[in-house]
């Protein structure tokens, strides 16, 4: 009698064993992808160090009207009307030390957003001190898409 209360017992429940281990082996499964998700590196730019930059946030270089932005991977700054991205430095930046420019980090926010479109705040917030430098081309103020 013990014998068949123990078999019906066992195989009544057997689906449930049956079922925690089917979602056992897709959680597993989840987690397996989860780990082979490539996750973007943050490109840390060759000046980061001298402003002990750790590519987390992103910057406002003043004096250039330019924005680097990690999430992005290089560089946004006004031209031709509107603002442009590029991956490496802007052509107006390409012999400045860039180690030795004013910068601003604008912690706080996202790395989602594109600073670029509030850049009238930022140029009045951290205004330009370009007086020497006549080939940084500045944005027009209220004109944050470039249209």
């Amino acid at each position: 009698m013990n014998n068949r209360i123990g078999l019906v017992l066992m195989i009544s429940l057997l689906p449930f064993f049956s079922q925690a281990q089917d979602s056992a082996s897709q959680s597993a499964k989840h987690k397996h992808k989860k780990t082979h998700k490539t996750a973007k590196a943050a490109v840390v730019p060759p000046w980061a160090a001298a402003h002990n930059y750790d590519a987390t946030a992103h910057v406002y270089f003043p004096d250039y009207y330019t924005f680097y932005d990690p999430n992005r991977g290089g560089y946004v700054y006004w031209s031709n009307g509107k603002y442009t991205f590029t991956p490496a430095l802007p052509p107006f930046l390409e012999k400045v030390d860039m180690s030795k420019s004013r910068i601003q980090i604008l912690k706080g926010l996202s790395l989602d957003l594109q600073p670029e479109l509030n850049y009238p705040y930022y140029m009045q917030q951290y205004p330009a001190d370009n007086s020497n430098n006549t080939m940084v081309p500045v944005p027009i103020p209220g004109n944050p898409a470039g249209n």
